[in-house]
Protein backbone atom coordinates (compact mmCIF):
# COMPACT_ATOMS: atom_id res chain seq x y z
CA UNK A 1 0.00 0.00 0.00
CA UNK A 2 1.14 3.71 -0.64
CA UNK A 3 1.00 6.30 1.68
CA UNK A 4 0.66 8.78 -1.13
CA UNK A 5 -0.67 9.31 -4.55
CA UNK A 6 1.28 11.14 -6.91
CA UNK A 7 0.23 12.79 -10.33
CA UNK A 8 3.29 12.42 -12.60
CA UNK A 9 1.83 13.93 -15.80
CA UNK A 10 -1.49 15.33 -16.91
CA UNK A 11 -2.28 16.64 -20.01
CA UNK A 12 -6.00 17.55 -22.18
CA UNK A 13 -7.11 18.01 -25.53
CA UNK A 14 -7.85 21.01 -26.96
CA UNK A 15 -12.06 21.21 -26.43
CA UNK A 16 -13.59 20.70 -29.90
CA UNK A 17 -17.51 22.23 -31.02
CA UNK A 18 -20.03 19.81 -31.24
CA UNK A 19 -19.91 18.83 -34.98
CA UNK A 20 -16.71 21.49 -34.70
CA UNK A 21 -12.80 20.05 -35.74
CA UNK A 22 -13.89 16.66 -33.66
CA UNK A 23 -17.13 15.73 -35.58
CA UNK A 24 -15.49 12.91 -37.39
CA UNK A 25 -13.41 11.55 -34.65
CA UNK A 26 -14.64 9.02 -32.14
CA UNK A 27 -14.10 8.79 -28.54
CA UNK A 28 -10.81 6.14 -28.83
CA UNK A 29 -9.41 7.88 -32.06
CA UNK A 30 -9.41 11.94 -29.24
CA UNK A 31 -8.53 9.63 -26.55
CA UNK A 32 -6.16 7.00 -27.78
CA UNK A 33 -4.07 10.14 -29.41
CA UNK A 34 -3.77 11.55 -25.91
CA UNK A 35 -2.57 8.73 -23.96
CA UNK A 36 0.27 7.48 -26.90
CA UNK A 37 1.23 11.42 -26.25
CA UNK A 38 1.28 10.84 -22.97
CA UNK A 39 2.82 7.53 -22.19
CA UNK A 40 5.36 8.37 -25.16
CA UNK A 41 6.90 11.26 -22.48
CA UNK A 42 7.61 7.65 -20.19
CA UNK A 43 8.50 5.05 -22.66
CA UNK A 44 8.71 2.39 -19.82
CA UNK A 45 5.59 3.09 -18.17
CA UNK A 46 3.49 1.00 -21.28
CA UNK A 47 4.59 -2.32 -19.52
CA UNK A 48 4.15 -1.01 -16.08
CA UNK A 49 0.43 0.56 -15.99
CA UNK A 50 -1.65 -1.63 -13.68
CA UNK A 51 -5.01 -0.42 -14.90
CA UNK A 52 -6.86 2.46 -17.16
CA UNK A 53 -9.57 4.04 -16.07
CA UNK A 54 -12.12 6.46 -17.98
CA UNK A 55 -15.10 8.29 -17.48
CA UNK A 56 -17.48 8.75 -20.40
CA UNK A 57 -21.11 9.07 -20.41
CA UNK A 58 -22.21 9.25 -24.02
CA UNK A 59 -20.17 6.91 -25.31
CA UNK A 60 -22.86 4.30 -25.44
CA UNK A 61 -20.97 1.10 -23.47
CA UNK A 62 -18.80 -1.40 -24.68
CA UNK A 63 -15.96 -0.22 -22.36
CA UNK A 64 -14.86 3.15 -24.12
CA UNK A 65 -11.78 2.43 -21.66
CA UNK A 66 -10.49 -0.69 -23.03
CA UNK A 67 -10.51 0.67 -26.77
CA UNK A 68 -8.43 3.72 -26.04
CA UNK A 69 -5.99 1.78 -24.29
CA UNK A 70 -5.45 -0.38 -27.29
CA UNK A 71 -5.49 2.67 -29.58
CA UNK A 72 -2.95 4.34 -27.13
CA UNK A 73 -0.79 1.33 -27.81
CA UNK A 74 -0.78 -0.03 -24.22
CA UNK A 75 -0.53 -4.38 -24.10
CA UNK A 76 -3.11 -6.25 -24.39
CA UNK A 77 -2.65 -7.60 -20.98
CA UNK A 78 -3.44 -3.97 -19.38
CA UNK A 79 -7.14 -3.96 -18.14
CA UNK A 80 -9.82 -1.36 -18.30
CA UNK A 81 -13.15 0.49 -17.47
CA UNK A 82 -14.93 2.78 -18.16
CA UNK A 83 -17.06 4.66 -15.20
CA UNK A 84 -20.12 7.23 -15.38
CA UNK A 85 -21.04 9.37 -12.81
CA UNK A 86 -22.27 11.61 -14.85
CA UNK A 87 -20.75 15.16 -15.56
CA UNK A 88 -18.32 13.84 -12.62
CA UNK A 89 -17.28 10.66 -14.72
CA UNK A 90 -13.26 12.04 -15.36
CA UNK A 91 -12.85 13.25 -11.79
CA UNK A 92 -14.68 9.66 -10.24
CA UNK A 93 -11.86 7.81 -12.47
CA UNK A 94 -9.19 9.76 -10.82
CA UNK A 95 -10.12 8.92 -7.32
CA UNK A 96 -10.79 5.17 -8.20
CA UNK A 97 -7.43 5.47 -9.52
CA UNK A 98 -6.16 7.32 -6.01
CA UNK A 99 -8.16 4.55 -3.69
CA UNK A 100 -6.44 1.74 -5.91
CA UNK A 101 -3.07 2.67 -5.46
CA UNK A 102 -3.97 3.41 -1.64
CA UNK A 103 -5.14 -0.11 -1.23
CA UNK A 104 -2.11 -1.91 -2.80
CA UNK A 105 -4.41 -2.91 -5.94
CA UNK A 106 -1.86 -1.25 -8.68
CA UNK A 107 1.18 1.00 -8.45
CA UNK A 108 0.51 3.37 -11.74
CA UNK A 109 -2.89 3.93 -12.94
CA UNK A 110 -3.84 6.34 -16.27
CA UNK A 111 -7.12 7.79 -15.33
CA UNK A 112 -9.38 10.56 -16.81
CA UNK A 113 -12.29 11.51 -18.98
CA UNK A 114 -13.36 11.44 -22.91
CA UNK A 115 -16.12 12.54 -24.61
CA UNK A 116 -17.84 12.69 -28.31
CA UNK A 117 -20.56 14.52 -28.51
CA UNK A 118 -20.23 14.41 -32.09
CA UNK A 119 -19.80 10.68 -32.29
CA UNK A 120 -22.52 9.95 -29.59
CA UNK A 121 -24.57 7.40 -30.86
CA UNK A 122 -28.35 7.76 -31.58
CA UNK A 123 -30.62 5.55 -28.63
CA UNK A 124 -34.06 4.39 -29.61
CA UNK A 125 -36.61 3.87 -26.67
CA UNK A 126 -38.06 0.54 -27.11
CA UNK A 127 -41.63 0.22 -26.85
CA UNK A 128 -43.85 -1.83 -24.60
CA UNK A 129 -45.59 -3.44 -27.98
CA UNK A 130 -43.58 -4.34 -30.67
CA UNK A 131 -47.08 -4.06 -32.47
CA UNK A 132 -48.46 -0.85 -31.67
CA UNK A 133 -48.68 1.88 -33.99
CA UNK A 134 -46.37 4.54 -32.33
CA UNK A 135 -42.95 5.30 -33.85
CA UNK A 136 -39.87 4.96 -33.02
CA UNK A 137 -38.92 7.64 -30.50
CA UNK A 138 -35.19 8.68 -30.23
CA UNK A 139 -34.13 9.02 -26.18
CA UNK A 140 -32.29 12.43 -26.14
CA UNK A 141 -30.90 11.42 -22.53
CA UNK A 142 -31.50 8.06 -19.83
CA UNK A 143 -33.10 8.84 -17.20
CA UNK A 144 -31.34 10.36 -14.01
CA UNK A 145 -33.24 9.71 -11.03
CA UNK A 146 -36.70 8.17 -10.27
CA UNK A 147 -40.17 8.86 -10.46
CA UNK A 148 -40.69 9.15 -6.63
CA UNK A 149 -38.28 12.18 -7.32
CA UNK A 150 -38.64 13.33 -10.36
CA UNK A 151 -36.30 13.52 -13.25
CA UNK A 152 -36.03 17.34 -14.44
CA UNK A 153 -33.99 18.18 -17.94
CA UNK A 154 -30.80 19.88 -16.29
CA UNK A 155 -31.80 23.49 -18.18
CA UNK A 156 -35.26 23.42 -16.40
CA UNK A 157 -34.03 22.63 -13.38
CA UNK A 158 -31.33 25.34 -13.15
CA UNK A 159 -34.01 27.88 -14.21
CA UNK A 160 -36.46 26.57 -10.78
CA UNK A 161 -32.47 27.33 -9.38
CA UNK A 162 -32.49 30.83 -10.56
CA UNK A 163 -35.71 31.39 -9.25
CA UNK A 164 -35.51 30.07 -5.92
CA UNK A 165 -32.63 31.93 -4.58
CA UNK A 166 -33.65 35.53 -6.89
CA UNK A 167 -30.47 35.00 -9.52
CA UNK A 168 -31.30 37.40 -12.20
CA UNK A 169 -30.24 37.11 -16.47
CA UNK A 170 -28.37 40.10 -15.71
CA UNK A 171 -26.03 38.16 -12.72
CA UNK A 172 -25.71 34.67 -15.09
CA UNK A 173 -24.48 37.07 -18.12
CA UNK A 174 -22.58 38.85 -15.94
CA UNK A 175 -20.95 35.73 -14.27
CA UNK A 176 -20.57 34.10 -18.08
CA UNK A 177 -19.17 37.27 -19.73
CA UNK A 178 -15.83 37.10 -15.99
CA UNK A 179 -15.52 33.76 -17.49
CA UNK A 180 -15.51 34.47 -21.34
CA UNK A 181 -13.30 38.02 -20.26
CA UNK A 182 -10.90 35.62 -18.09
CA UNK A 183 -10.00 33.04 -20.25
CA UNK A 184 -9.07 35.22 -22.91
CA UNK A 185 -6.74 36.74 -20.87
CA UNK A 186 -5.42 33.58 -19.87
CA UNK A 187 -5.12 32.52 -23.21
CA UNK A 188 -3.07 35.97 -24.27
CA UNK A 189 -1.05 35.18 -21.54
CA UNK A 190 -0.32 31.73 -22.75
CA UNK A 191 -1.67 29.85 -20.29
CA UNK A 192 -3.20 27.12 -21.23
CA UNK A 193 -0.04 26.32 -23.69
CA UNK A 194 1.61 23.94 -20.93
CA UNK A 195 -1.79 21.58 -20.66
CA UNK A 196 -3.02 21.55 -24.07
CA UNK A 197 -1.64 18.85 -26.47
CA UNK A 198 -2.70 19.78 -30.36
CA UNK A 199 -4.69 17.32 -31.58
CA UNK A 200 -3.21 15.78 -35.43
CA UNK A 201 -4.48 13.13 -37.88
CA UNK A 202 -1.51 11.98 -39.79
CA UNK A 203 0.67 14.54 -38.65
CA UNK A 204 -2.11 16.96 -39.85
CA UNK A 205 -2.53 19.35 -37.06
CA UNK A 206 -6.25 19.59 -36.57
CA UNK A 207 -6.71 21.58 -32.99
CA UNK A 208 -4.40 23.80 -31.44
CA UNK A 209 -6.47 25.97 -28.76
CA UNK A 210 -10.23 25.56 -27.46
CA UNK A 211 -12.99 25.95 -29.95
CA UNK A 212 -15.70 27.56 -27.91
CA UNK A 213 -14.18 30.64 -25.95
CA UNK A 214 -15.56 33.94 -27.43
CA UNK A 215 -13.28 37.12 -27.81
CA UNK A 216 -16.54 39.24 -29.04
CA UNK A 217 -18.45 38.25 -25.90
CA UNK A 218 -20.12 41.70 -24.26
CA UNK A 219 -22.91 42.01 -22.18
CA UNK A 220 -24.75 43.64 -24.71
CA UNK A 221 -24.47 40.54 -26.91
CA UNK A 222 -25.28 38.18 -24.60
CA UNK A 223 -28.33 40.50 -23.43
CA UNK A 224 -29.51 39.99 -27.20
CA UNK A 225 -29.85 35.94 -26.42
CA UNK A 226 -33.40 34.19 -26.22
CA UNK A 227 -33.93 31.88 -23.14
CA UNK A 228 -33.41 28.61 -24.40
CA UNK A 229 -35.42 26.41 -21.60
CA UNK A 230 -38.41 28.90 -20.64
CA UNK A 231 -40.34 31.34 -22.08
CA UNK A 232 -39.22 34.52 -20.70
CA UNK A 233 -36.35 32.55 -18.77
CA UNK A 234 -33.10 33.42 -17.78
CA UNK A 235 -30.78 31.18 -19.10
CA UNK A 236 -29.64 31.74 -22.76
CA UNK A 237 -26.65 30.04 -25.09
CA UNK A 238 -24.26 32.27 -23.42
CA UNK A 239 -24.74 31.95 -19.89
CA UNK A 240 -24.19 28.10 -20.00
CA UNK A 241 -22.59 25.73 -21.05
CA UNK A 242 -21.84 24.65 -24.48
CA UNK A 243 -21.76 20.97 -25.65
CA UNK A 244 -18.57 19.90 -26.69
CA UNK A 245 -16.03 16.90 -27.39
CA UNK A 246 -12.55 16.52 -25.42
CA UNK A 247 -10.02 14.09 -23.73
CA UNK A 248 -7.85 14.64 -20.51
CA UNK A 249 -6.04 12.03 -18.56
CA UNK A 250 -3.81 12.01 -15.46
CA UNK A 251 -0.54 9.16 -15.17
CA UNK A 252 -1.31 8.25 -10.68
CA UNK A 253 1.82 6.79 -9.28
CA UNK A 254 2.55 5.35 -5.75
CA UNK A 255 5.88 7.13 -4.01
CA UNK A 256 7.46 3.61 -4.98
CA UNK A 257 6.75 3.69 -8.32
CA UNK A 258 8.29 7.29 -8.32
CA UNK A 259 11.34 5.88 -7.26
CA UNK A 260 11.31 2.94 -9.18
CA UNK A 261 10.87 4.37 -12.73
CA UNK A 262 12.31 7.89 -11.74
CA UNK A 263 9.25 9.90 -12.31
CA UNK A 264 8.67 13.18 -10.82
CA UNK A 265 5.46 14.37 -8.71
CA UNK A 266 3.75 16.95 -9.77
CA UNK A 267 1.21 17.02 -7.17
CA UNK A 268 -0.22 14.35 -5.05
CA UNK A 269 -4.03 13.40 -4.98
CA UNK A 270 -5.01 13.88 -1.00
CA UNK A 271 -8.57 13.03 -0.82
CA UNK A 272 -11.91 13.01 -2.80
CA UNK A 273 -15.57 12.70 -1.94
CA UNK A 274 -19.08 12.22 -3.74
CA UNK A 275 -22.28 13.22 -2.06
CA UNK A 276 -25.84 12.69 -3.09
CA UNK A 277 -28.89 16.01 -3.33
CA UNK A 278 -32.07 16.21 -4.38
CA UNK A 279 -32.08 15.39 -8.03
CA UNK A 280 -34.52 18.65 -8.45
CA UNK A 281 -31.20 20.93 -6.92
CA UNK A 282 -28.95 18.71 -8.56
CA UNK A 283 -26.74 22.13 -9.22
CA UNK A 284 -26.01 22.52 -5.60
CA UNK A 285 -24.17 19.37 -4.91
CA UNK A 286 -20.68 20.92 -4.94
CA UNK A 287 -21.42 23.08 -1.71
CA UNK A 288 -22.21 19.97 0.31
CA UNK A 289 -18.95 17.86 -1.34
CA UNK A 290 -16.70 20.78 -0.46
CA UNK A 291 -18.18 21.15 3.30
CA UNK A 292 -17.70 17.09 3.77
CA UNK A 293 -14.04 17.77 1.90
CA UNK A 294 -12.67 20.02 3.71
CA UNK A 295 -14.07 18.89 7.31
CA UNK A 296 -12.46 15.80 6.90
CA UNK A 297 -9.59 17.10 6.05
CA UNK A 298 -9.85 20.02 8.92
CA UNK A 299 -9.40 23.08 6.52
CA UNK A 300 -10.94 25.91 6.02
CA UNK A 301 -11.05 28.27 2.79
CA UNK A 302 -8.33 30.38 3.82
CA UNK A 303 -6.26 27.06 3.36
CA UNK A 304 -7.19 26.38 -0.67
CA UNK A 305 -5.87 28.97 -3.25
CA UNK A 306 -7.74 28.04 -6.49
CA UNK A 307 -11.20 26.30 -6.42
CA UNK A 308 -11.97 24.72 -9.96
CA UNK A 309 -15.77 25.00 -10.17
CA UNK A 310 -17.69 23.55 -12.69
CA UNK A 311 -20.10 26.13 -15.05
CA UNK A 312 -22.33 23.96 -16.15
CA UNK A 313 -24.47 27.02 -16.05
CA UNK A 314 -23.64 30.52 -14.65
CA UNK A 315 -26.51 30.35 -12.54
CA UNK A 316 -25.65 26.76 -11.09
CA UNK A 317 -22.27 28.41 -10.19
CA UNK A 318 -23.53 31.35 -8.51
CA UNK A 319 -25.88 29.07 -6.45
CA UNK A 320 -22.89 27.47 -5.21
CA UNK A 321 -20.86 30.53 -4.19
CA UNK A 322 -24.21 32.09 -2.60
CA UNK A 323 -25.00 28.97 -0.44
CA UNK A 324 -21.37 27.39 0.01
CA UNK A 325 -19.43 30.84 0.67
CA UNK A 326 -17.24 30.10 -2.02
CA UNK A 327 -14.54 32.49 -2.21
CA UNK A 328 -15.19 33.70 -5.77
CA UNK A 329 -11.51 35.55 -5.83
CA UNK A 330 -10.46 31.89 -5.73
CA UNK A 331 -12.67 30.57 -8.47
CA UNK A 332 -12.11 29.90 -12.09
CA UNK A 333 -8.83 32.58 -12.24
CA UNK A 334 -8.77 31.60 -16.29
CA UNK A 335 -12.27 31.34 -16.99
CA UNK A 336 -14.66 28.06 -17.28
CA UNK A 337 -17.16 26.02 -18.66
CA UNK A 338 -19.02 28.54 -20.15
CA UNK A 339 -16.75 29.79 -22.06
CA UNK A 340 -14.54 26.67 -22.93
CA UNK A 341 -16.60 24.09 -22.67
CA UNK A 342 -18.11 21.01 -20.97
CA UNK A 343 -17.00 17.55 -22.55
CA UNK A 344 -19.36 16.00 -19.94
CA UNK A 345 -17.23 12.37 -18.70
CA UNK A 346 -13.70 14.45 -19.58
CA UNK A 347 -14.59 18.08 -17.79
CA UNK A 348 -13.85 16.24 -14.33
CA UNK A 349 -9.94 15.41 -15.82
CA UNK A 350 -9.86 18.68 -17.92
CA UNK A 351 -10.36 20.43 -14.29
CA UNK A 352 -7.60 18.73 -12.59
CA UNK A 353 -5.60 19.43 -15.50
CA UNK A 354 -6.89 23.14 -15.21
CA UNK A 355 -5.97 23.30 -11.81
CA UNK A 356 -2.50 21.85 -12.10
CA UNK A 357 -1.48 24.49 -14.17
CA UNK A 358 -3.25 27.64 -11.77
CA UNK A 359 -1.14 25.90 -8.85
CA UNK A 360 1.50 26.64 -10.70
CA UNK A 361 1.30 29.91 -11.92
CA UNK A 362 1.61 30.99 -8.57
CA UNK A 363 4.75 30.41 -6.27
CA UNK A 364 2.61 30.57 -3.36
CA UNK A 365 -0.14 28.32 -4.54
CA UNK A 366 -0.01 24.94 -2.72
CA UNK A 367 -3.57 23.73 -2.57
CA UNK A 368 -6.64 23.54 -4.69
CA UNK A 369 -10.09 21.82 -5.03
CA UNK A 370 -12.10 20.82 -7.94
CA UNK A 371 -15.89 20.40 -7.60
CA UNK A 372 -18.43 19.69 -9.56
CA UNK A 373 -22.77 18.81 -9.48
CA UNK A 374 -23.47 15.74 -11.26
CA UNK A 375 -27.02 15.42 -13.20
CA UNK A 376 -29.44 13.16 -10.86
CA UNK A 377 -28.37 14.69 -8.13
CA UNK A 378 -24.95 14.10 -6.66
CA UNK A 379 -21.78 16.51 -5.96
CA UNK A 380 -18.33 15.64 -5.85
CA UNK A 381 -15.08 17.34 -4.66
CA UNK A 382 -11.04 16.51 -5.15
CA UNK A 383 -8.23 18.07 -2.75
CA UNK A 384 -4.54 18.13 -4.46
CA UNK A 385 -1.47 19.90 -3.18
CA UNK A 386 1.74 20.37 -4.87
CA UNK A 387 4.50 17.88 -4.45
CA UNK A 388 7.36 18.01 -2.45
CA UNK A 389 9.99 15.85 -2.48
CA UNK A 390 9.44 12.53 -1.75
CA UNK A 391 9.71 11.09 1.84
CA UNK A 392 13.61 10.33 2.07
CA UNK A 393 14.35 11.88 -1.07
CA UNK A 394 15.58 15.98 -1.66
Amino acid sequence: MSSKVYIVEAARLPIGKYGGMYSDVGPEELGGFLMKTMLDKHPGLNEHTDEVIIGNVIGGGGNVARRVALKAGLPVETPAVTVDRQCASGLEAIAIGHMKIMSGFGEIMICGGVESSSRAPWQIERPKSLYGMQAPQILTRQPLSTNEYGDPDMGAAAEELAEKYGITRQQQDAFALQSQLKCQSAKQAGVFQSEITPFRVNDELLLRDDECPRSRSSMESLNRLKPVFKANGTITAGNCCPVNDGASFTILASEQACRLYHLTPIAQVVDAVAVGVDPNDFGLGPVPAVQKLLARQRLTFEDIDVIELNEAFAVQALACIKLGNFPIEKINPSGGATAFGHPYGATGAILVTRLLTELNRNESNRCGIITMCVGGGQGAAMLIRKAGPIDGEQ
